[in-house]
């Protein structure tokens, strides 16, 4: 056990179990240091290599204590939520429960927002909180909140690690964030107490062997008749590698949801573009005779009307309830061996035919903006002109997005991260730094808008202190630029939507890292031009004009 006796009056007295102090005698609520070891040691089991967090005293100094003896790093944060994020990414990118610790009360309801990302972007994260330990609720009201019943809602399981929990229940809590569909699993630590029979873990039940034989014999078929199949693939595709040999031997055109954005090159023979529902992909829609999904979770298309007429095969791990997109036929079952099975290339696409219809969404979007205009649309293709060879983006919500995601080249998975099913602002920045930390040396792109930006500034403190080779680009038009253009005369105008100009670059040299103003596309090439193995923000004074045109364009 660690007893940590801040009075030196004060004294353990091992045969009692209590705290001795002149002329008192104090029941002892011990901080069981051996929790704190094997939880640390299950984590190091499951592959963790870091833990992101802002720790209260107490359990929560145990953990992080017992996590570097084992040479896992701590990486302290300025916000919950933003060390939630960094976590989760770390974990997507590492495979891994990668924690985030937090103290109980305010520590706990602060990470909501990065825990439902980690859960609806199925991002894996172990989400470890301190808590008013079960010996003391009688009396301690301070801090005290349901912790189990707040996260059940935005974790896929949630229960109560106690002193006396075994390894075994440790390990598959530990697996929860990693099984698909990936998230958050809440461990709430009491080293007073004992661990919860009601753990509320997820049962996934096997699919049934006949059933699923005769819904991929029904596939196979309506496949080798198609014509012109499109696929559509989403995260879970993307999490399956083996699919990428798959989808090049089938031959059709693909669409990528913004989280499988990397499975098939989106500069490669293959790829059509990015799939959200929209008004761009349509004419790929349009044009075919069957649409294949494979691994396409329901969280990553916009909440639109499904209007195209092909019938639909669906390729899933796991059950899908949701009625937001009719499948002809439901093939739910391992996703690379029914994919393998289902994907046999029968088509008649004619070669470059994907590729054409790529290029003519994307000039969609680049006539959305005058060429002479240094607006969002010229920011990205200056960017993409100046990238290193490799490189992770991170992309905050926000009306920025509609230029980057269908324009950004990416040609593997997890290189360019968003928060989709959550669409949260403020994850770019965190993200970045647990796209660094996951893949050490490496260069990484963050970009953000003025809102996202100022939600999280105080994590370019972490970036310097950590020496992080990250870029941070701030479109700034010192507005809430999608809001407004969903704003009518009666929504408040700007009082609902306007702020005043930060300068973000001035912020950015006050907290350690380099920062520039940048006024045009030629300003903006000078200083990426520079290294991109050091941090630096460049505060871009973009022209917000292009985002109505975008939007129409995408979305439509």
């Amino acid at each position: 056990m660690w007893i940590n006796l801040r009075c030196p009056r004060r004294q353990w007295h091992p045969g009692t179990n209590c705290i001795l102090t002149p002329g008192r005698h104090y029941c002892l609520f011990v901080v069981a240091a051996g929790l704190a070891v094997e939880l640390a040691k299950a984590l190091g089991e499951a592959g963790v290599g870091a833990a992101f967090g802002v720790p209260g005293g107490g359990p929560n100094l145990d953990l992080v204590g017992a996590l570097l003896e084992i040479d896992i790093d701590f990486v302290l944060a300025h916000a919950e939520s933003s060390a939630a994020i960094m976590a989760a990414t770390h974990g997507l990118i590492t495979h891994t429960p990668t924690p985030v610790i937090v103290t109980r009360g305010p520590g706990a309801t602060s990470v909501a927002n990065g825990t439902a990302q980690a859960t609806l972007d199925r991002f894996p994260l172990a989400v470890v909180t301190d808590t008013v330990p079960a010996a003391q609720r009688h009396r301690v009201a301070h801090q005290r909140i349901d912790q189990r019943s707040f996260f059940a809602p935005i974790t896929k399981a949630s229960a109560t690690v106690a002193a006396d929990v075994d390894a075994e229940t440790l390990v598959g809590l530990l697996t929860v964030p990693t099984t698909w569909p990936f998230g958050a699993v809440h461990l709430d630590y009491d080293a007073s107490g004992h661990p919860d029979a009601d753990a509320h873990l997820e049962v996934v039940v096997a699919p049934d062997t006949g059933a699923l034989s005769a819904a991929i014999s029904a596939a196979v078929d309506l496949v080798g008749q198609a014509e012109r199949p499109v696929v559509i693939v989403g995260m879970e595709a993307a999490a399956t590698p083996e699919l990428a040999e798959i989808l090049v031997r089938f031959g059709a055109p693909v669409l990528s949801t913004y989280q499988a954005a990397g499975l098939v090159d989106t500069n490669g023979s293959l790829g059509a573009g990015l799939f959200t529902n929209g008004a761009l992909e349509r004419p790929v829609l349009d044009a075919a005779d069957l649409i294949i999904t494979v691994g396409l979770d329901l969280v990553e298309p916009i909440p639109a009307p499904w209007t195209p007429a092909a019938p639909v095969v669906r390729l899933s791990s796991v059950i899908q309830l949701d009625d937001y997109l009719p499948a002809t036929i439901d093939v739910v079952g391992p996703l690379a061996e029914t994919a393998r099975t289902v994907l046999q290339p029968n088509h008649r696409w004619a070669d470059g035919e994907a590729t054409a219809l790529c290029s003519q969404a994307r000039d969609h979007i680049r006539h959305a903006e005058s060429s002479d205009t240094f607006g969002p649309v010229q920011l990205v293709e200056t960017t993409i002109a100046a990238l290193p060879e490799t490189i992770t983006t991170t992309v905050d919500a926000g009306a920025h997005f509609l230029a980057v995601m269908p324009l950004w080249p990416v040609s593997e998975p997890f290189r360019l991260l968003i928060s989709n099913g959550l669409a949260t602002m403020a994850f770019a920045v965190p993200a970045a730094i647990g796209a660094a930390i996951a893949r050490p040396g490496e260069p990484v792109l963050a970009f953000t808008g003025d809102g996202g930006m100022s939600m999280t500034m105080a994590e370019l403190e972490t970036i310097a202190r950590l020496q992080l080779p990250i870029t941070v680009v701030v479109f700034n038009d010192a507005t809430l630029s999608l809001i407004r253009i969903k704003q009518t005369a009666e929504h408040g105008g700007d009082r609902a939507v306007a702020y005043q100009l930060t300068d973000f670059a001035e912020v950015a040299r006050a907290s350690g890292i380099d920062g520039y103003v940048v006024n045009s596309a030629l300003e903006f090439r000078t200083v990426l031009a520079q290294d991109w193995d050091r941090p630096r923000l460049i505060d871009a004074r973009i022209d917000p004009s292009s985002y109505p045109a975008l939007l129409a364009a995408t979305r439509g």
